[in-house]
């Protein structure tokens, strides 16, 4: 009998969570999160007024993964960046020192498990797109507005 009482309550929270998620309709404006992503990326958009070029890095970066289960893996991912017009040129002349400080973002973000898992989700991706920003503006300066992830595949040995 005592274990009955709980297990009876549980079910009816059970039951009474999941109806009030099924009826009560969902309202966009009480989900704020959503208007937030909205403005950030309109406000992305309208950062800059100066003309920009996507400039595609030549290469593929390729990044070993190591569980600590012993499971290895490699991440291969290809990489874009929007610069001002007249930076253009001058990504193609740092390309070895820029590639050699995106080297050591993507090892640091394998060895701290985000190529580990469910690794494309939105939290790990911005992590990595913040670190990837920070060092390519380190190399080249301000005039790297974003970095573009163009392809990004985990292929497991």
């Amino acid at each position: 009998m005592k274990i009955l009482v709980p297990a009876i309550m549980m079910i009816v929270g059970l039951g009474a969570g999941a109806g009030a998620g099924f009826f009560v309709p969902l309202d966009p404006e009480t989900l704020p999160f959503l208007h937030q992503k909205e403005a950030s990326s309109i406000e992305m958009l309208e950062s800059h007024d100066v003309p920009t070029q996507i400039v595609k890095l030549n290469n593929q970066f390729i990044v070993p993964v190591i569980e600590d289960d012993g499971e290895s893996s490699l991440v291969i991912m290809s990489l874009s960046l929007e610069v001002t017009d007249e930076k253009s040129d001058s990504v193609f002349d740092l390309e070895p020192r820029l590639r050699d400080e995106i080297m050591k973002v993507l090892f640091e973000h394998s060895s701290h498990g985000g190529f580990s898992g469910r690794y494309y989700t939105e939290d790990k991706m911005a992590v990595l797109r913040k670190y990837l920003l920070e060092s390519a503006q380190d190399v080249i300066g301000e005039d790297v507005h974003r970095i573009l992830i163009t392809d990004l595949v985990r292929q497991t040995a």
